[in-house]
């Protein structure tokens, strides 16, 4: 085989492997949407190789519901800390809520902190079986933590409570908020 045959077989493979991946070579699994003038975002913090099963389709379902979302990678938490400032400061966004599994559970408290030491409000903190930081900031309205009991384990906590965690965001009321411990705080600006 010729080399020139050999580099566009290789290329051509590269190429595949890059479309048949689900976000693109070496790109973290995010996708931001528009956000609406003053409105509220959604983050999404996925746990160590963005591996949390179904929370990638639990943001798809609250970005049909008209809240813009963002899932990301818990590594990326300090960027989107960063851009969420910016966005509260300039008046583009009002309300925040973060939800996270896993590491990226810990990720979410991490970033509600940040935002709280830049005078940034959270309107709710939402963990699944987190690992790592677990003190909830003061600029937190309401945090809620889903561990896994019973038959759950670290992965199957995210669909056990999909619906109390939709509700969460939603801003509507869970039926009993079974399995979670919750904390209002009402934040004052």
């Amino acid at each position: 085989m010729s080399s020139w045959r050999i580099v566009a077989t290789g290329l051509a493979l590269v190429v595949c492997a890059c479309l048949a991946a689900p976000n693109g070579y070496g790109q973290p699994r995010a996708h931001i949407a528009a956000r609406s003038a003053g409105g509220a975002h959604l983050y999404v913090l996925l746990g160590l190789g963005n591996n949390s099963p179904g929370l990638s389709e639990f943001a798809g379902r609250m970005q049909h519901h008209g809240i813009p979302t963002t899932v990301a990678n818990h590594s990326d938490w300090p960027a989107l800390a960063q851009d969420a400032i910016q966005q509260y400061h300039s008046g583009r966004l009002r309300s925040i809520m973060i939800v996270g599994h896993s590491l990226g559970g810990g990720a979410a408290v991490d970033m509600a902190a940040e935002l709280g030491r830049a005078g940034v409000p959270v309107q709710l903190v939402a963990t699944l079986d987190p690992v790592g930081g677990s003190q909830v900031p003061a600029n937190v309205r309401r945090s809620v933590n889903f561990v896994p009991t019973g038959g759950e384990d670290h992965f199957s906590v995210i669909a056990a409570h999909d619906r109390d965690l939709s509700n969460y965001v939603l801003g509507e009321r869970t039926s009993g908020g079974v399995h979670a411990l919750t904390r209002r705080r009402h934040v004052t600006r």
